[in-house]
């Protein structure tokens, strides 16, 4: 079977549903009830569940904190391990952050790369390994995290919920493939205040959107 070709006739199916799920602003948000990180990453999680349920996988929801859809028979399990949520979209975009506008062949918006885009491929891939008839000797699962950019928080409740997969990459990197983070550093300020303080301020502290984790 020739997967390019299958997967080029999904092309435009493909692009559709990456731009939908771009809509989703799936910032995380207060919680709300069957909602732990709020109703976007919320919908966010429903919506690639769904698209997995149309393309015929298994699929089940975990509470709302996480994911999977499922294709494959065994006793091991392959994880491939995504997220919905994105980080605040914050100013400067040229392009509307939760458009999914395509320019210059590109898909705009947070989330496309980061890791929407990505999820969406993911599915489509398994897709044709499915419809290629190709028998499978293990469960290949989706997994789709709700909180990535923040406590990981969703993930944790899943793997209690489920046994960890025996193998596992994520599709959360450039292509071709990516084995490890870089520039990540987590770091704690701490200063001893003598009966002096009264001779210093703190004039600005500056940081990035994401909610403090909780």
């Amino acid at each position: 079977m020739d997967f390019h070709k299958v997967i080029d006739d999904y092309r435009n199916e493909i692009i559709q549903t990456i731009q939908d799920f771009v809509k989703i602003k799936s910032v995380e948000e207060d919680p709300e009830e069957r909602k732990p990180f709020g109703k976007g990453p919320y919908n966010a999680l429903i919506y690639a569940l769904n698209v997995g349920e149309k393309l015929g996988f298994k699929v089940e929801n975990f509470g709302g904190y996480a994911g999977h859809a499922e294709y494959g028979e065994g006793d091991e399990t392959v994880g491939i391990l995504a997220h919905v949520d994105v980080v605040p979209e914050g100013d400067g975009w040229t392009y509307p952050p939760f458009g999914g506008e395509i320019h210059d062949g590109k898909i705009y918006g947070r989330g496309s790369y980061d890791d929407k885009g990505a999820c969406i491929a993911a599915l489509y891939a398994l897709k044709a390994i499915k419809d290629s008839g190709l028998t499978l000797g293990k469960k290949v699962r989706i997994i789709f995290g709700t909180n990535e950019e923040t406590s990981m928080a969703g993930i944790s409740y899943y793997l209690r919920k489920n046994r960890e997969p025996d193998v596992a990459f994520s599709p959360d990197s450039p292509f071709p493939v990516v084995y490890s983070e870089k520039g990540i550093l987590d770091l704690i300020f701490s200063k001893k205040i003598n009966k002096n303080y009264l001779k210093f301020s703190v004039e600005s502290i500056q940081g990035g959107d994401i909610p403090e984790d909780t």
